[in-house]
């Protein structure tokens, strides 16, 4: 049975915005605008206020705020390895082979060349 209610605290909901807008730098603290009317009327016989909430969202905030979020920590930003040139290295050099023997033997321009035209 799913829950009818969840709470988050303050900083749950700081977290679940920067994941949201994919933030991965920066301090963030929680920004609520509220909508502030005073009022007397007829049918309210004392002065009333009304407070109502106009938006819910994050603020930048210095790193030495202790109701900020890092969003480096939060929100990790994924490192995506560069596979092109390894896969290159790997594929062009699959088929060589090396003999102790000619290790050891300077390689010269026509060898060099030889090699070259092998591999195309």
């Amino acid at each position: 049975m799913a829950n009818s209610e969840y709470l988050l605290s303050h900083q749950d909901l700081v977290k679940a915005v920067i994941i949201y807008q994919n933030i991965h730098e920066g301090f963030w603290r929680l920004n609520i605008n509220f909508n502030v009317v005073a009022t007397h009327a007829k049918e309210v016989p004392d002065p009333c206020v009304a407070v109502s909430i106009h938006g819910i969202g994050i603020m930048q905030a210095g790193p030495t705020d202790e109701m900020a979020v890092d969003a480096a920590l939060a929100n990790p930003e994924k490192i995506v390895p560069a596979a092109s040139s390894v896969q290159f290295c790997r594929d062009v050099y699959r088929h060589v082979e090396v003999h102790l023997d000619d290790a050891a033997k300077p390689v010269s321009a026509t060898t060099a060349v030889d090699m070259r035209t092998q591999f195309k």
